[in-house]
């Protein structure tokens, strides 16, 4: 019979620390990419309510950042210009708001095509 904290002459409790930090970095990453998901399905909601933009009609790629987090989105008549967009949960109600957008090439003209995500700046 072996005893429990030793296998072979040497201590089990090395192992034992192991395997607690790694489920401990999976639980944290498995949270952050719930929360992602959650966050961007807020978003699709409420692009679709009010700009009427369908999922088909853009790319979306969301990131956790020290502001929430934040979603690149790419509208598939606009592939060269991508809009930032931050959601956060406060008292558990998501809120989102138009950051600003950015140029994928550096051969635009400077202003976007789409100007009405202006009206979902925070306040």
């Amino acid at each position: 019979m072996t005893n429990f904290w030793k296998a072979n002459g040497k201590w089990r409790i090395g192992r034992f620390i192991l395997l607690s930090i790694f489920l401990v970095f999976l639980s944290c990453f498995l949270y952050i990419y719930h929360q992602t998901v959650l966050h961007q399905l807020y978003l699709e909601d409420q692009l679709k309510q009010e700009f009427k933009l369908e999922k088909e009609d853009y790319q979306i790629k969301g990131q956790f950042w020290k502001f929430g987090y934040a979603y690149d989105i790419i509208l598939e008549d606009e592939p060269k210009t991508s809009y930032l967009f931050n959601v956060k949960k406060k008292d558990g109600k998501y809120t989102a708001a138009y950051w600003g957008h950015g140029f994928l090439d550096s051969s635009n003209d400077g202003s976007p095509k789409h100007l009405e995500f202006e009206r979902m700046r925070y306040d």
